[in-house]
């Protein structure tokens, strides 16, 4: 089975940066794991499908690079 592509979008406007695993849906869940960290997580399988990082700039901007992160298998929000 092929894992989702991993999608970004980027509002410079409110300067927030979505990440979607595969093509965003409705009806998830929204939980804040870190200030300014927000997963949507899939209500029956708990799993996570998107990340919303609030003041984008503030956290990765001024010089900081970004890199790329060698992610393999599903996320999910456990505990919750």
């Amino acid at each position: 089975m092929m894992k989702p592509e991993l999608m970004l979008g980027y509002d410079k406007e409110v300067d927030v940066l979505y990440l979607s695993f595969g093509e965003p849906e409705k009806g998830m869940e929204y939980v804040e794991v870190a200030p300014d960290l927000i997963a949507r997580v899939h209500p029956q399988t708990r799993k996570i499908v998107g990340l919303t990082i609030v003041d984008f700039q503030k956290h990765f901007g001024e010089g900081r690079n970004l890199t790329r992160l060698p992610v393999v298998g599903d996320l999910e929000i456990v505990g919750v």
